[in-house]
């Protein structure tokens, strides 16, 4: 059976979306918006006059575990962007980061989770 979907799990939605908001202006095509009683909705690549992808959340952690993942699969990709390395996976371009790469993620993963008030 699904877990109720409470007030304060609504709250904790809206300030996960909020810590995002670079996010959605880094892509441009992207928004996550509070959907009512059906939760947050997470719209994507937005084309044509409609977003061609979403998915709705009701649960705050999985909402930022979504919404991170898009954030450092763009930055790797970013760092790539218009060389022969663009096709290559993002777990592998991780992979390759220097430790202090990874260090610096880490912490800002960390700055989105203070923002959205979660913490490890």
């Amino acid at each position: 059976m699904e877990k109720e979907y409470s007030k304060e799990e609504h709250d904790k939605c809206q300030s996960v979306a909020d810590a995002f908001a670079e996010l959605y202006e880094m892509y441009g095509d992207m928004c996550v918006v509070d959907a009512g009683k059906f939760g947050f909705v997470f719209l994507k690549w937005f084309s044509r006059n409609s977003f061609e992808g979403s998915t709705a959340y009701k649960d705050s952690r999985e909402l930022f575990d979504d919404l991170w993942q898009m954030w450092l699969d763009y930055k790797l990709l970013e760092s790539v962007s218009g060389t022969e390395r663009e096709d290559i996976d993002y777990e592998q371009l991780y992979e390759e980061l220097s430790a202090k790469e990874k260090e610096e993620y880490e912490e800002k993963r960390q700055q989105f989770l203070s923002l959205s008030g979660l913490c490890d």
